[in-house]
């Protein structure tokens, strides 16, 4: 059995040094599998759960509920290219929390968070060397009020672009931090803000496209304007309309080349997972659950390059302690190819074997618009998840052991938070 080998490079800087994974031997798939898990399953045996019906001359395609059946085990390998495994500098004007982030060519940038002691937002290189903090919480010039809810890293044009959770304006900032203007979002009427907003801005076309939350009071869902406020495109929310409350979600990971959204709520209803088309200035479904008989249960959708992924809470009866559980989360990954698809467990199999979902900020698809996955992780939370694996598979071989070993016993528990990186294949 041959175990995945990683060789981890130790780099000065600053007194500090950088961890990566520079090497990578991974299992056959089948054998990475079986190793982790002890399941025989692969993706390619997946049945068939989904088909593709014609609506308004776009392809939807459609996931059969009731198909969803066994849970399959994929190693994040599958999906994403070579991992990185990064140390972030450790100078304390860089220490972050784990809080959500957008990476770009060479840039991660982590965005602000309140509950993080009002952290701004902060800029690396991707080899983890801090470069500078972007704006600041505030109400002055380039400053925000609020957390941000979407960003981009223009590198082409040394800009980086930050949209605050409720917000009428993106705040433009250069790469050293600065900041240099604001670009007007046009809702017709002045007093109105978008909430909770994703965008894309394309500088050489002098394009800006917006998607919002569709609450009632509001007329559209989406928009494209340039970037002296000039509208191009409107979509009306029509039936996507909310009661508002900021319990909802535009769920956009803009892994794809296309502007891809879903809008969760807890309103079970009938939804589906768009394509903003800004060319044309409409919305192109893509995807869709149907429940056919089934109670609709609250779910989630994504979009990556080549499957569609979410969740669907399940009702369960599970007793915890003195608690009742009444429902488990369960994902589902289906490619978009073949229709071919099932529950799943996604893991990490280039460092050990842990699940990843997209529960949460530090655990996600990165909002890159070329897509990358990526997860932000404490040293304390990383040496116990060492401990976890080591105990729960003492299958592997001593190479692999001594390797996490050697790791843990670099990790101090005052350093500054460890990244996890990969592009996602294509």
């Amino acid at each position: 059995m041959v175990i995945p080998f990683i060789t981890f490079n130790f780099v000065a800087n600053n007194n500090n040094y950088t961890m990566r994974i520079t090497h990578i031997i991974g299992f056959s798939l089948t054998m990475a599998l079986t190793a982790c898990s002890g399941k025989e399953s692969t993706p390619k045996e997946m049945p068939v759960v989904a088909h593709i019906e014609e609506v308004n001359g776009e392809q939807l395609t459609v996931c059969q509920y009731d198909l969803l059946t066994d849970t399959v085990d994929i190693p994040l390998s599958d999906l994403v290219e070579e991992l990185q495994f990064v140390k972030l500098d450790n100078r304390e004007e860089a220490l972050v929390g784990e809080t959500s982030a957008v990476l770009s060519d060479n840039y991660v940038l982590f965005l602000a968070d309140k509950y993080a002691g009002n952290m701004p937002c902060k800029l690396f290189r991707k080899d983890g060397t801090f470069i500078n903090k972007v704006g600041s919480f505030g109400q002055g010039p380039g400053e925000y009020v609020e957390d941000i809810y979407d960003a981009q890293i223009d590198e082409k044009h040394g800009r980086i672009y930050l949209l605050p959770w409720i917000a009428d304006r993106i705040l433009v900032y250069n790469l050293k931090g600065e900041y240099e203007t604001f670009i007007k979002l046009n809702m017709r009427n002045p007093a109105l803000r978008v909430a909770k907003g994703t965008f894309h801005i394309d500088a050489d076309k002098n394009l800006l496209s917006v998607v919002l939350l569709p609450f009632n009071h509001l007329s559209i869902i989406a928009w494209t304007q340039d970037l002296e406020g000039n509208i191009t495109h409107e979509v009306p929310s029509g039936h996507l309309k909310l009661q508002p409350t900021f319990d909802w979600e535009v769920i956009a990971p803009k892994t794809t080349d296309a502007q891809s959204f879903h809008i969760y709520t807890y309103n079970l209803r009938k939804d589906t997972l768009y394509h903003f088309d800004t060319e044309k200035g409409k919305l192109l479904p893509r995807f869709t659950l149907d429940y056919g008989e089934q109670k609709i249960e609250e779910h989630r959708y994504y979009e990556l390059p080549n499957h569609y992924y979410g969740f669907a809470y399940q009702k369960i009866r599970k007793r915890i302690a003195l608690f009742q559980v009444e429902f488990e989360t369960r994902y589902f990954l289906i490619e978009k190819a073949t229709g071919k698809g099932n529950y799943c467990r996604i893991y990490e199999d280039g460092l050990y074997d842990r699940e990843v979902t997209l529960y949460n900020n530090a655990s996600t698809w990165s909002t890159s618009m070329n897509g990358y996955y990526h997860r932000s992780i404490e040293p304390l939370s990383l040496l116990d998840e060492i401990d976890e694996a080591l105990a729960k598979h003492p299958e592997w071989n001593k190479e692999k052991r001594t390797k996490l070993e050697k790791l843990k016993a670099a990790i101090d528990e005052d350093d500054n938070n460890y990244l996890i990186y990969g592009k996602l294949k294509r």
